[in-house]
């Protein structure tokens, strides 16, 4: 009987109680958090503490069970990281651990006494577990509808869901507006003892409400720990590197790619109108190359994502194979179409894509009041070149210039590594930030011809301006966090109150975001070194070493340039020094 009543308390705990409907029924803190995989992050977060059984059950277990209850099995996204039932919940308590693992790192609270730190010390751990519960819960109010059996909507204001639900995203939702309201829910997840306790240091009680409400700029140290925490929360997810949680399940490179099409297509690029970067017909969805395509390999590079094919003809074909886009007549990727809209006329290459793939349902946006029509594709073949506008002057026989692109395939056979262990160090998690991180479409495209042939012919010619530009693409990556910073496969680390551009992975990185391949990026790093904003080594040499050490004391090194933070990051912004990496060769010379 034993026995029966604890395979009856695993089921219920851990099957789904939706009903052929779509309904989902409400359940207790307790029974949500009963999974295998997030009892194993409770302990984890429990392990981080030196907390009282007593004080941890009042102070920790119990909001970590009213945030349960709260969100439920609600996703922490629609089509981004955690995007699955209990997701949120997931998110949550990954975030917990990683926030009090970087926490380890640092005296707290900064700057006072041994014997304050002692005393407060605990307090501080508790403040960044309660910053990292909260930092995007009001998710579950401004970007979904609650609609509750009864027929009425519900908002989580009101108090825990009281009836069987069912969740719908907003469309035209703001996607920052999360940060200002989450302090709606903190007395509901923290309670009146938490938030007493919290209160009792004003600063400390300041940094979580700044960090919460989006106020990075006040956060302080809670803040880029929360940032950091939350960053490599997002990558586990997105690098399908999370084998126990329940309803998750391994994700392929083809889900991956997926995912960015969904995300860059619903989150971040224009529709149906003139100048837009996607057209949405009766029949398709059409992308415009190569601009979209270079977007999802950036997208999935900035997030750790593994297994990217390095250049386009090989996206295209990985794309092609898993069925992802439509190929032509010819069997080819890419198509050549003239965009009707009103007086305005264009030809572009383009992408035809399943509309399923993006959106289901009542989603799907409205049908494009132009026309797309397919042009001869034995004139155009399957080049990524830019689009162009029709010349009026071209003559009947003239042809558009391709790009000879190679039919190989990528390799089929490519083994997903799956990480188990949640005691990895931040190192063993490659992050590239949240949703407001991820690589955007707002700013004016560069222009496709300034490629690695011209990069070359400029250093040829003594120029530098392939060195500042790439100065400038490396500032804005590092403020926008899309070029990754103090974890594995990070371009840039702290050290020694310094930044180490790692060589030649960053040069390599560029040439292939502005010309699609890497050809070309010894000429920008000798553009980048004439600059002589890096620090010279102590026999004279332009490049550094420093050693990586893990948690388990393997070590590896990295070469690359040292320049001073001022140098490439906004003046005044607090940055901390990895703690996994040392220099090898001492201090540079001034």
């Amino acid at each position: 009987m034993r026995i029966l009543n604890i395979l009856r308390g695993r089921r219920s705990a851990t099957d789904s109680v939706q009903d052929d409907a779509g309904w989902e029924s409400p359940r207790t803190g307790a029974e949500l958090l009963a999974t295998p995989y997030r009892q194993q992050l409770l302990r984890a977060i429990q392990e981080s503490t030196s907390l009282t059984a007593p004080v941890f059950e009042a102070y920790v277990k119990e909001p970590l069970q009213r945030y349960a209850e709260r969100v439920q099995l609600l996703p922490a996204s629609e089509s981004h990281h955690h995007s699955y039932p209990g997701g949120m919940l997931d998110h949550g308590l990954e975030t917990c651990v990683f926030g009090l693992r970087l926490r380890r790192q640092h005296l707290l609270p900064p700057k006072e006494s041994p014997e304050k730190q002692s005393s407060t010390g605990e307090l501080w751990s508790v403040a960044v577990i309660y910053a990292c519960l909260l930092h995007d819960i009001a998710k579950v109010i401004v970007d979904v509808d609650i609609h509750l059996k009864s027929g009425r909507r519900w908002c989580l204001w009101e108090g825990i869901i009281p009836d069987q639900y069912r969740v719908r995203y907003i469309k035209g939702r703001d996607y920052f507006l999360h940060a200002a309201a989450n302090p709606l829910l903190c007395k509901e997840v923290m309670g009146n003892a938490g938030l007493e306790w919290l209160k009792s240091q004003p600063e400390l009680f300041g940094l979580v409400m700044y960090a919460i409400s989006g106020h990075s700029e006040r956060s302080g140290v809670i803040g880029e720990i929360v940032s950091q925490a939350d960053r490599a929360s997002v990558a586990k997810s997105l690098g399908g590197k999370v084998s126990n949680i329940d309803k998750a399940p391994r994700e392929s490179l083809q889900s991956k790619l997926k995912g960015a099409i969904r995300h860059i297509v619903t989150e971040k690029i224009r529709l149906n109108e003139k100048g837009a970067q996607g057209f949405v017909t009766s029949e398709a969805l059409w992308l415009v190359t190569p601009l979209i395509p270079r977007e999802i390999k950036s997208y999935l590079l900035s997030h750790g994502i593994e297994g990217v094919p390095s250049n386009e003809s090989r996206l295209y074909d990985e794309m092609q194979s898993h069925g992802l886009i439509i190929e032509n007549p010819e069997g080819r990727s890419i198509w050549k179409c003239r965009v009707e809209m009103g007086e305005w006329r264009t030809d572009l290459s383009m992408l035809k894509v399943h509309k399923s793939l993006v959106w289901s349902g009542d989603e799907e946006p409205e049908i494009f009041s132009g026309s797309v029509e397919s042009l001869d594709v034995g004139e155009s073949g399957e080049g990524s070149q830019p689009a162009r506008q029709q010349r009026e002057d071209q003559e009947p026989g003239d042809k558009p210039a391709t790009t000879e692109i190679s039919s190989e395939r990528t390799e089929s056979g490519r083994t997903e590594k799956i990480q188990d262990d949640l005691e990895a160090s931040i190192l063993d998690i490659a992050t590239g930030g949240d949703e407001k991180a991820a690589p955007g479409l707002e700013r004016q495209p560069r222009n496709p011809d300034t490629g690695a042939e011209k990069l070359a012919e400029q250093a040829s010619l003594g120029q530098s301006s392939s060195g500042e530009e790439f100065l400038a693409w490396l500032r804005d990556g590092l403020k926008t966090h899309k070029v990754l910073m103090n974890d594995s496969k990070a371009l840039v680390h702290a050290v020694d109150g310094m930044l180490m551009v790692v060589s030649p992975k960053v040069f390599k990185r560029y040439c292939q975001e502005v010309s699609g391949e890497e050809k070309g990026w010894k000429e920008v790093q000798d553009s980048f070194q004439k600059l002589k904003l890096h620090k010279k080594n102590k026999d004279g040499g332009s490049f550094h070493k420093v050693r990586v050490v893990g948690p388990n004391k393997k070590s590896s090194t990295l070469s690359g340039y040292l320049v001073g933070k001022d140098d490439l990051m906004e003046e005044g912004k607090e940055v901390f020094d990895n703690p996994f990496i040392d220099l090898i060769d001492g201090k540079p010379e001034e």
